[in-house]
Formats: structure tokens, sequence, C-alpha cells
């Protein structure tokens, strides 16, 4: 895993998570609540970034519990911790942290909560085999990962669009990850004794002006620059989807759908 993101920790993919992060909070919320999390519970964020699900884990579980976040961007690890405390969250603790190099801590969780990392690394036995030293018998491990990354559309017809979401992935495979590892996950997890209790599938969908078109949008327009920068996508590329995605606003019946994301949620 290289030392920064193949999506970036600029200013721009800052603000492109905290928008991210209020249009799926619902999801993580319904997600928590069907894992029992409660309050005194210790919980485990893996690839926490800027903290923003840390903060509202802590909160629910209150100054009796722990929540401690590994991050591997010091930068946003920082800016988390500066969050907590200004926030006054004392139960929250980020922490840089590589997954696949570092040591996983000594100590115990009742459930880790991982979203939107095991599609970015490019070997999922260390991520497996630290779940098994933190997460107890009887503890539960949760993870919001794609499963169908083709579902990522603007419809009707965009074809720039389609290219774009085929761009992506290949980014995503060439840095050396899979951006539909939940295929996979739920196996692996119950080839190690994992009991799998929940497999939902949690697609993401909306007409223009909604906040789930506006997420995408905003990936288009963040994340064709990154792609540029990586040879994957051109100017001519970029500027043909803004115009698809300008001439399609005008339909009142087009809309946008997301990659599909499926929750696994397993028990030692």
């Amino acid at each position: 895993m290289a030392s920064d993101y193949v999506l970036g920790t600029h200013d721009e993919e800052l603000k492109r998570l905290l928008f991210q992060h209020d249009l799926w909070l619902p999801v993580a919320r319904a997600a928590w609540q069907r894992a029992g999390l409660k309050p005194g519970m210790r919980v485990l964020d893996l690839g926490a970034g800027p903290g923003f699900a840390a903060m509202d884990l802590a909160r629910i579980v209150g100054p009796s519990g722990r929540v401690l976040g590994l991050e591997l961007s010091a930068a946003y690890g920082a800016a988390g911790q500066a969050m907590a405390r200004s926030e006054q969250l004392y139960q929250v603790e980020l922490r840089q942290h590589n997954l696949l190099r570092d040591p996983w801590p000594q100590e115990h969780f009742d459930l880790a909560w991982c979203r939107w990392l095991a599609m970015f690394l490019p070997d999922l036995e260390p991520l497996l085999d630290g779940l098994e030293r933190c997460i107890p018998e009887g503890s539960q491990v949760l993870l919001h990962e794609y499963v169908h990354w083709d579902t990522f559309a603007l419809h009707p017809g965009a074809e720039a669009i389609a290219r774009f979401g085929q761009a992506s992935q290949r980014s995503f495979r060439e840095a050396g990850g899979d951006p539909d590892v939940n295929r996979r996950l739920p196996s692996l997890l119950a080839a190690r004794g994992w009991r799998i209790e929940e497999l939902l599938p949690l697609p993401v969908l909306g007409p223009q002006g909604s906040m789930a078109a506006q997420w995408m949008e905003r990936f288009v327009g963040v994340y064709g620059q990154q792609l540029q920068r990586l040879g994957l996508w051109s100017a001519a590329d970029q500027a043909e989807a803004l115009e698809q995605i300008e001439a399609v606003a005008a339909d009142p019946g087009s809309f946008w759908v997301g990659p599909t994301v499926l929750e696994l949620r397993a028990r030692r």
C-alpha cells in the first residue's frame, strides 16, 4: 500500500469526503444499529480517513466507550484527532497506521468497522490476520465495500460517464486494489471460521439535484483530475464527461446510479 491514496488527500478530496460522509451517514447508522452498537462498546475504525465516522461512532458509544481509528494518512489522522479534541470526544483516538506493515493494536474490540478500505489493499491477509487479533470470539466485524462497480452510470446513455467508471476501476486495479472486493471477503472470512450474519446490498441512486447525484458528479469532477495525472483519462475525456452531465441534466427523467455496496457483517 502506498504512502498515500490513489484518490489523493488534497483539499478538494477532503471536501468530497465530507459530502460523502453526510450522504452515507444514515446508511452507516442503520448498519451500526443492526450490529447492536451501544454505549460502552469498543470500536475499531479501520481506514478512518479524516475521522468523520469515528466522531459519530464516539457519540454512540459515549464517554464509557472507546473508538480507535487506524489511518494511513498522517494528515487525515491529525485532522481527525484535532476534531475529536475540539468536540471533547476524548473516547476517540486516531492513530497513523499502515495495515499491511505496522503491528496491530494489542487490545480487543466489540466491533470493527471498515468502509472502502479493503478495496485498496493489494493483500487482504494482513487485514484478516489483524481482525483475528483484535476481534475476540463473540464480537463482530462490519464491512461496507463495493460488490459491483459496473453499476456506476448516468442514465440515459451517458457514454463518457461509463468510460470514466471503467477508467476509475482500472486505476484501483493498477494500484493493487480490487474495486469489487466484497465478492471475495465473505468466503475468505468464512474459511477462517467467521459466521456470516448479514449480506445486504446497498444501492445508491438519485435524480438530478439529489445528494446521490451530487456525490457522483463531484467524484467525476475531482477524480477526473487524478485520472489524468495517472495517464488513464484525458482533458478531452473530462470535457466530454462534464458536457454529458450538463446535457443529461435537462432531462427530468435522468438519474445517477452508483457502484453497489455490500454490507457484510460477520461474527467470530
